[in-house]
């Protein structure tokens, strides 16, 4: 799971061993802001179908990594 907030990022990793996971951040300031990926309505999607029953990782409808393109902002509405 790769998470990006406030421009740095994580990365959680379970240990080989299945006793203990493994947090690796940096404090390397970045200019790439995201959206959170639960914006995306296609990774919400794939939440929704991974609590139900079949469980598969959930992707967003973007390219996540290096050299990605900026994804189109998406539709948020505030009530």
């Amino acid at each position: 799971m790769t998470l990006c907030t406030s421009g740095r990022e994580e990365v959680v990793r379970r240990h080989s061993s299945n006793n203990a996971l493994r947090i690796y951040a940096t404090p390397a300031p970045t200019t790439t802001k995201l959206h959170t990926l639960a914006h995306n309505a296609q990774y919400r999607v794939a939440l929704a179908w991974q609590n139900t029953a079949y469980n598969q990782p959930p992707h967003p409808s973007y390219f996540l990594g290096a050299d990605m393109t900026r994804p189109p902002q998406p539709n948020v509405y505030v009530r």
